[in-house]
């Protein structure tokens, strides 16, 4: 699926994951299906995401799509990052994360943000 981007840097593992200007349910079921997949191959705390949510909408039903990919992805992801939030998704997210269990919001404007920051963190 052109949505998922698996990549290793400097021997860290990466799952980008793009739900930009997704706008249907279904299209969205689908990427949260093929990127739970590939999450899931990796072992337990040892991949890194940056997931664009840049234009997407959140709402009711897409908490309920969301909410239990974020819970059977927890144990695969050393940590994740999101871009692409305005204010509101930020609300959005940080609801999100703390109903799913997730512990740490990472917040970045890009991708190449958030791959700088994973270079410097970890």
């Amino acid at each position: 699926m052109d949505r998922i981007e698996e990549f290793t840097l400097d021997g860290k593992n990466f799952v980008y994951i793009d739900f930009s200007d997704l706008t249907t349910n279904e299209e969205i079921s689908r990427v949260v299906a093929t990127a739970e997949a590939a999450i899931s191959a990796y072992p337990f705390n040892s991949v890194f995401t940056i997931s664009n949510f840049e234009g997407f909408r959140f709402n009711h039903e897409t908490k309920n799509l969301i909410i239990p990919y974020l819970e059977a992805n927890e144990p695969y992801v050393k940590a994740g990052a999101l871009v692409g939030l305005d204010h509101i998704k930020r609300i959005m997210a940080n609801t999100l994360f703390a109903v799913s269990g997730r512990k740490e919001l990472i917040i970045m404007h890009s991708k190449e943000e958030a791959l700088e920051f994973f270079e410097s963190k970890f």
